[in-house]
């Protein structure tokens, strides 16, 4: 009569909903359990949709090459492409990644490619980082965001609001959504630590890279590239270009004017 108090006796709540009753709510542990419900079939891409790519490293390890692309009309991020390797020098690696960006326009891309922060220096005496070879082949690399629970955060309000889509085409970043969990905790309440497992999340954490360096809210899509801070770029590139254009008009008109000494053009153009 006493044997479930028996067998639960000192077990946490989660533990009990799994093996007792029957449960699996506490058991998933997913760290992005909406992930599985936006994958979608493969399709080419328009050639003016904006690129994004970031690259997570490993040597024993997967490397990853994530590829992102924006459909600003319909307010999506679309993960279309994926390069998963290991066990190369950073020659291939650099091959791999002119190979995956051959089809992005000139000024196609929002930002430059993005790699995991610890590329870069730790110490004074760290000269020459993985990022200084990688220029050395002409790819010049941003750091991707540190913070853990930020990206997290940002990539769950992707997949939740539906304004992120992965092309089946990406099947070792499905898997690794798939399987990415929490720590387990016995001592915890509802089982897991709030830090996912630190393994096989090379290709996540290329993907959260990537919505990190698109706008906090994504309806921010529509219109505009912006900046990870929410400011918009284009806006301001447009801005300059048109201020360009008024002040190109005299800029010309005072170098004819006064084409022996220049004064006017180099005034205006020092003021500009």
């Amino acid at each position: 009569s006493d044997f479930i108090a028996t067998l639960t006796k000192n077990k946490p709540a989660w533990w009990i909903a799994r093996y007792v009753k029957g449960s699996f709510s506490y058991a998933e542990g997913l760290v992005y359990p909406a992930a599985t419900a936006n994958i979608v079939p493969y399709f080419e891409i328009p050639k003016w949709w904006k690129r994004i790519v970031a690259y997570d490293y490993g040597l024993v390890d997967k490397s990853a090459f994530i590829f992102g692309a924006v459909d600003e009309l319909a307010n999506l991020l679309y993960i279309y492409k994926e390069i998963i390797t290991d066990n190369k020098n950073i020659e291939d690696l650099a091959k791999l990644y002119h190979e995956g960006v051959a089809d992005i326009p000139s000024g196609g891309m929002i930002c430059a490619p993005i790699i995991d922060p610890k590329s870069g220096p730790k110490r004074d005496y760290d000269k020459k980082t993985l990022s200084d070879h990688f220029l050395e082949y002409n790819i010049a690399f941003q750091p991707g965001d540190i913070n853990v629970d930020a990206r997290i955060f940002r990539l769950n309000t992707y997949f939740v609001s539906g304004r992120i889509k992965i092309m089946d085409n990406c099947p070792y970043l499905i898997k690794e959504l798939s399987d990415y969990k929490f720590k387990a905790d016995e001592n915890a309440e509802n089982g897991l630590q709030d830090r996912p497992e630190d393994k096989n999340n090379h290709a996540i954490n290329a993907l959260e890279w990537i919505v990190m360096k698109l706008p906090a809210d994504p309806k921010n899509l529509v219109g505009g590239i912006y900046s990870s801070s929410g400011r918009r770029l284009d806006a301001q590139a447009a801005i300059r270009r048109d201020l360009n254009k008024s002040y190109a008009i005299d800029i010309f008109r005072e170098k004819e004017e006064d084409a022996d000494t220049n004064e006017g053009f180099y005034g205006i153009n020092n003021v500009w």
